[in-house]
């Protein structure tokens, strides 16, 4: 858990994230957490991840999401190499 956290800390960390966004990025850490590794990104799609809304409605910046998509795609890549 700590690991994802610290992955994910420059979003977690930023008061420039609404509680929405804070929600979203909490609900991929836990995901990681449970499962290793984000690969089918559709379950961003579902809940519990669209219990506060979709992709598009919690980022309207898109490129804090992009963002957040590096991350995920980093911890996927580290967790196929081990």
């Amino acid at each position: 858990m700590n690991a994802a956290k610290e992955a994910f800390s420059e979003y977690l960390d930023e008061a420039k994230l609404d509680s929405r966004q804070i929600y979203f990025v909490n609900q991929i850490v836990e995901y990681i957490v449970q499962n290793g590794m984000l690969t089918d990104m559709s379950v961003l799609q579902e809940a519990p991840f669209t219990d506060k809304g979709s992709i598009v409605e919690v980022f309207d910046d898109l490129s804090v999401w992009m963002g957040i998509k590096r991350v995920i795609d980093s911890i996927n890549g580290n967790a196929k190499a081990s």
